[in-house]
């Protein structure tokens, strides 16, 4: 009983601890990202609609980014989900995600992967030039009184025949050391020659309900970084 006392009146501060130590989401960032799709209530601010979009499409092997018109539905709920807006695009099939926020122009490039699956300890490799470019994580064992849990510790590494630099980016919760990770898309989007990436990133507060990705960018990144977290969106599930 006194053990389970202890537990309830910690478990708060572990529980605001934990979500810090997940991930940290940016907050004042002029970047934001959309999916084509239905939306439930407060999943999106129509505020964003009103700022130039571009969506990055892929199409035969290739990715472009295309300035994009937003057309945004008003749609009814249902009995089971709380639905509000639709948000579609012209050739919507082929459309990966919506941006706004960096100064682009339409292009036709190369990309790395799309809707690929990181699963456990896996290394996913980006590319292998000018830097082989990729993924890694490290699975870590965390005991809270008597309560075990583990974590995958998210890398994104740079290495050359001399040098390897690391970047942790996030920690994202497993169930039984089973880790089943969404790398959504890669390719470079600004032109600094180095790969960005979306990728499915834990929910806060705990990951424990709903689909979370976030957009990283090499551009963005501080001299101590590889890339920035710049863009995130959340979508709460049921």
């Amino acid at each position: 009983m006194i053990r389970a006392f202890i537990l309830l009146l910690v478990y708060p501060l572990w529980s605001d601890a934990y979500q810090k130590e997940l991930i940290t989401l940016p907050s004042n960032s002029d970047i934001s990202i959309l999916y084509v799709g239905d939306y439930m209530k407060g999943e999106i601010d129509i505020n964003l609609m009103s700022k130039e979009w571009w969506g990055i499409f892929e199409d035969n092997k290739q990715s472009f980014i295309k300035k994009v018109e937003i057309k945004l539905e008003k749609i009814e709920p249902d009995i089971q989900y709380d639905w509000e807006y639709r948000v579609s695009v012209e050739n919507e099939k082929k459309c990966i995600f919506l941006l706004t926020g960096l100064n682009l122009s339409d292009k036709t490039f190369n990309y790395f992967t799309t809707q690929d699956v990181i699963r456990d300890s896996e290394v996913y490799t980006f590319e292998f030039d000018p830097y082989n470019t990729f993924i890694s994580s490290e699975l870590k064992s965390l005991n809270f009184i008597g309560v075990p849990r583990k974590d995958y510790s998210f890398f994104l590494n740079y290495q050359t025949q001399d040098i390897l630099k690391t970047q942790e980016l996030f920690i994202f919760p497993s169930y039984d050391s089973y880790l089943y990770l969404s790398l959504i898309w890669a390719g470079d989007i600004d032109n600094d020659g180095k790969t960005d990436f979306l990728i499915n990133i834990p929910t806060p507060p705990n990951n424990e309900f709903g689909f979370s990705s976030g957009l990283f960018l090499s551009s963005k990144a501080e001299s101590n970084e590889l890339v920035k977290l710049v863009a995130f969106h959340i979508q709460r599930g049921c």
